[in-house]
Formats: structure tokens, sequence, C-alpha cells
């Protein structure tokens, strides 16, 4: 059977501390191949790679410990803790923040591939606010059976924000096979946005472009405007002597 949790996402976030685990910074297998794949799906897409942070990964031990401990898999623990409690427990001060996590898979392969398809752990996976990642990866018995638990931190801290124009929309876009938008901001050369590649023109392109329309087309499109004008002129009195001469033929009353 395969779990995953949902994936949550705040606008800050904090630290954690260790137990039976192996952390990225330990060099794990299945930590480093999770970096890994993340930092392969991010750079296909004109994404900015995630570094790994050694206080998100004792935030994630921590985490990690407390589940084990306390016997459950989800966000929040029966005591009301939330994943950003370990942070602030780990000393991790956070501008973004979320969380992945995963139980019960015999590899990193598959566990990522589940991940992906999940579109909030996805959009957690691209999303391009955040910079950082932490693991942590352990054995843990649950459900009545030894298993293998995961937690993955993601951060920014305040600072270190990523100048990518794409944005958290944009990573839930590509997670639904939608072409992403960048929002508010255009590039100077152009960027990569996905698989597609987008120019963007500057603000002199334009410029000559609309004096270009407004120029060289502008008496065509006032001939056409004033010949309209008196179209519309010449029906209106057509229509006023029509409806004159029904009334009057009406009224038993002729024009001399």
């Amino acid at each position: 059977m395969k779990r995953i949790a949902i994936i949550l996402i705040a606008f800050s976030v904090l630290p954690v501390s260790a137990g039976p685990v192996f952390a990225s910074g330990n060099l794990s297998p299945w930590a480093q191949t999770t970096v890994e794949l993340a930092n392969r799906e991010r750079r296909d897409r004109g994404i900015p790679e995630l570094s790994v942070s050694p206080t998100l990964e004792r935030a994630a031990a921590l985490k990690l410990a407390d589940m084990e401990a306390s016997g459950y898999f989800a966000h929040t623990s029966p005591a009301g803790r939330s994943p950003w409690s370990f942070m602030d427990d780990a000393g991790y001060g956070y501008r973004y923040a979320g969380e992945n996590l995963a139980i019960h898979f015999n590899d990193p392969e598959s566990e990522h591939e589940t991940w992906m398809e999940s579109e909030k752990h996805c959009q957690n996976i691209l999303d391009p606010r955040f910079v950082e990642v932490g693991l942590a990866v352990g054995k843990t018995f649950f459900e009545g059976r030894e298993t293998i638990l995961v937690v993955e931190m993601f951060g920014t801290v305040p600072g270190e924000e990523s100048s990518s124009p794409l944005t958290k929309e944009d990573a839930l876009a590509m997670c639904r096979g939608e072409e992403p938008t960048v929002s508010g901001i255009s590039l100077d050369e152009g960027g990569l946005i996905g698989s597609t590649r987008v120019a963007f023109p500057d603000a002199a392109a334009l410029e000559e472009e609309a004096r270009a329309i407004s120029g060289g087309r502008y008496d065509l499109i006032e001939l056409a405007m004033t010949a309209l004008f008196s179209v519309a002129q010449i029906g209106i009195v057509i229509l006023s002597m029509h409806l004159i001469m029904s009334r009057e033929s009406d009224e038993g009353i002729y024009l001399s």
C-alpha cells in the first residue's frame, strides 16, 4: 500500500532535532536520490534547483522522530504540532515553507513518481519560491510492520528569495500539465517556461509597434470611419422619411 500526506505551504516556517534517521547531509542514498530527482524536475522546467539545508534536515529529523514516538502519519501531530513548529525548534527562520510526507515505499524513485502525480506534492517540489530542502529518512514500525518513513521539508529564509519570474500558480499549472504563465514581470531576453521558450519584447519594441499602427494605418482607418458615419446618417434620414410617410398614409394625409 502506498501512502502520501497532503502538502502544506505556509508563508513562514522554523526548526527541529534528530532520532534514528538518515538525512541527506549524511549522504543517505535515499535522500540524495530524492533531492536529485526533485532538482531534475525543476531543471527541466527552468526552475532554480534546491540546495540542501542542514537546518531543514534537523527540522525534518525532529518531525520524523515525533511521528515515530507518537505513532502517527500526518502533517499535524496528535498534540496539535504543525510542521512549522519543528522548523522553529530547529532554528529555521522562514519566509516560505512546505512539507511532503511519504510512507510504505520501497525506493525513492516510486516515491518521487507518486509525489509528482499528486498536485499538491508536485507543487511543493516545483514551487519556485522554495530555494532549500531538507530530508529525513528512517525505518519505523507503523501499522503493524516495519517500513520506511520520509519527511521532506522545503523553505526559504528572508533575504534569500528566488528571483525566478515563475510563481506557485505556475508550478501547479505544470503539475496539471498546463502551460504556465509569468505573472507581473517580463524578462530582458526571454525565458524558458516549461518546455516552451517565450520571448518578451522590451518597452522600446512595443512603442515602435504602436507608432507604426497609429501612424501608417491612421489615414485608412480615418477614411473608413468617415464613410461608415456617412452611411449611417443617410440610413437615419431614409428611415425617418419612411416613418413620416407611413403615418401620413395611415391618417389619410398625403404630401402635396
